[in-house]
């Protein structure tokens, strides 16, 4: 797994996202952790910049897309996608994915970040990324898994050093980084949805509003599901990895039983729950942050 999650993005891909790329200072990333929200907040960012079109008068579609991340494009992959970082997009502002950590981000743009509670991200990425590289189910234990990402399988290093990296960045300038904690999202949509359009400066008239919580719903984006399960990059990128190019995915980003609350507390090991816990210990209390509902309530403190 680890070899093959290296090869996810060559070194060229990720130079050009990241210091071979100049944003716009008008654009914004949905910059996230693995497995906090990523998708969801993608499509909320989508709907709302096309949603605001739309009132404006233009002729935005926000459902005008075969897979999310062709017309928000992840930064580190879009070069071995075929993706042009620089290219216009559906309208304004433009918006990338990234799971960088603000010390490694391209410069110059503001970013939407979400954070998750950490077992609940070991649970939902030991669920999606063994499959997604082509691991049977169960050929790598819960344990395993946990034991490779502490040991840096993922590009993104670990949640502690990635939410503290975007937590000092929205302290010093809360203009250009929005944190939201995904279980807010879960707990009131609308008031998530009301501080992003604020956030990307995209004014939403009722209709609007109504358009973007509908389709940020689980029941859409599990209806539109083959929507967010980026075949987009898989299919480009499954020989880079080291699949069969025609090889399928079967776990997708909007699965039944998928953003449960809780879940990592009840589907992992104590062993593998104690791991966290020791990484969040190390790292998170010392800035003050016991828990993670105290990181939580912290970063609504920023939004207010």
């Amino acid at each position: 797994m680890r070899e093959r999650n290296a090869r996810m993005h060559s070194a060229a891909s990720v130079a050009r996202g990241t210091t071979g790329f100049a944003p716009r200072a008008s654009d914004v990333f949905i910059a996230t952790y693995p497995k906090t929200g990523t998708t969801w907040m993608m499509q909320i960012c989508h709907q709302v910049r096309c949603e605001a079109a739309r009132a404006r008068g233009e002729d935005a579609n926000g459902e005008a897309f075969d897979e999310i991340t062709e017309v928000v494009p992840w930064d580190v992959v879009a070069l071995d996608c075929g993706q042009d970082l620089d290219a216009a997009q559906t309208t304004t502002p433009r918006l990338f994915k990234s799971h960088e950590r603000a010390t490694t981000m391209a410069r110059g743009a503001r970013s939407v970040v979400v954070t998750r509670e950490p077992a609940d991200v070991f649970h939902s990425f030991y669920e999606f990324l063994p499959a997604y590289m082509g691991i049977e189910r169960g050929a790598i234990t819960r344990e395993e898994f946990a034991e490779a990402i502490f040991a840096g399988a993922s590009h993104s290093g670990g949640f502690a050093e990635h939410y503290l990296s975007w937590y000092d960045a929205a302290t010093a300038s809360r203009d250009d980084v929005l944190m939201v904690a995904f279980e807010d999202m879960k707990e009131d949509l609308g008031a998530v949805v009301d501080d992003v359009a604020a956030f990307l400066r995209c004014e939403l008239d009722e209709r609007g509003r109504d358009v973007v919580l509908e389709r940020a719903s689980f029941a859409y984006m599990r209806k539109n599901h083959t929507k967010f399960d980026d075949h987009f990059v898989r299919a480009r990128l499954a020989e880079q990895i080291g699949l069969p190019k025609a090889s399928t995915f079967s776990v997708g980003k909007v699965r039944e039983g998928g953003g449960a609350v809780g879940a990592g507390a009840r589907e992992l090991p104590q062993t593998v729950r104690d791991a966290i816990q020791a990484h969040w210990d190390a790292r998170m209390a010392p800035r003050g942050f016991k828990t993670y509902d105290a990181f939580r309530a912290a970063l609504r403190d920023l939004r207010r």
